[in-house]
């Protein structure tokens, strides 16, 4: 890899207002602007969208409204012509030095770069339940990288050559596409790193409802990859201790810096407890549907 590579940076965005900042802390990348080229794939049917992305110089418009993210992630990478590629999403906000660190990291041996994801919240005082939640367990980057050499595609980085290796995400993925490719990539004797350096900052969610949603998109998302692999074995119902009220809660808000106020650390045991029952629920209600699926098809077969 060159000394300096060319960067490709990938942001799909489904009619999401927040591109407009993104685009904006792209533009002040630390990184030689010459060498960086941003890709915007659009997954929606806004207009504004391609109508924000031609007013900004450098940033290229490429259309895939079939699939989800991963579809338009992959549309934008045959497209683009850097020897890195660097993945973040439209609601994000990289830090000016994102490439500088993470090319750096590249440059030192790793094949994939897992940046740090910082969460936020709207007010850290009085923050939303989901909000303390996100703000203690989301994006947990370095320990992705750990245990399996994972890493989420709001902030990763890779060169070319380890993407050509391990091939596109699956699009047939609605959710984890990004952590099953580098999982992948990590079978194929591709070295990810944590590079705390590289930085981007994700909104937290902030309601119960955009909480519910990402539940049922991770946890059905999950049974799916089990089905594509060829695992067709009914989802699981949820194991007792799901069940079990969350106590290390009361410890992880005391110790939590991210929960600076005594309403925080508040907020974040209400989304602890929210967060741990209505995953119970999502996972038995797929369960319950899958099995009746399963039975209404096998009473439908002939003979």
């Amino acid at each position: 890899m060159h000394a300096q590579p060319r960067v490709s940076v990938v942001v799909p965005v489904r009619d999401d207002p927040r591109l407009s900042a993104c685009l904006e802390a792209l533009s002040r990348q630390s990184y030689p602007a010459e060498l960086v080229e941003v890709i915007v794939a659009d997954n929606g049917d806004d207009p504004a969208v391609r109508a924000l992305v031609d007013a900004q110089p450098g940033v290229r418009y490429v259309a895939e409204p079939e699939g989800g993210s991963y579809t338009a992630r992959n549309a934008a990478v045959l497209v683009s012509t850097g020897e890195v590629l660097a993945f973040t999403d439209a609601d994000c906000l990289p830090e000016p030095q994102w490439l500088t660190h993470a090319v750096r990291a590249l440059a030192d041996g790793a094949d994939i770069v897992a940046g740090r994801v910082r969460v936020y919240a709207r007010d850290a005082a009085r923050p939303h339940p989901v909000e303390a939640y996100e703000l203690v367990h989301a994006f947990p980057q370095e320990t992705y990288v750990s245990r399996s050499g994972a890493s989420v595609t709001a902030n990763m980085c890779t060169t070319r050559a380890a993407f050509d290796a391990a091939g596109p995400f699956r699009s047939e993925l609605l959710s984890g596409a990004d952590i099953e490719w580098a999982q992948r990539a990590n079978g194929l004797g591709l070295r990810t790193v944590y590079c705390a350096h590289a930085v981007v900052h994700h909104p937290a969610r902030d309601s119960y409802a955009a909480l519910r949603t990402k539940l049922r998109r991770v946890i059905a998302g999950r049974h799916e990859r089990n089905v594509l692999d060829g695992h067709d074995a009914p989802p699981p119902w949820p194991a007792p201790r799901a069940l079990v009220p969350p106590l290390g809660a009361v410890r992880r808000a005391r110790q939590a810096p991210q929960l600076p106020t005594a309403r925080a650390r508040a907020a974040f045991l209400v989304g602890e407890v929210y967060h741990r029952y209505v995953a119970a629920w999502v996972a038995t209600e797929l369960a319950f549907r899958d099995r009746l699926r399963r039975r209404r098809a096998r009473a439908a077969a002939p003979g």
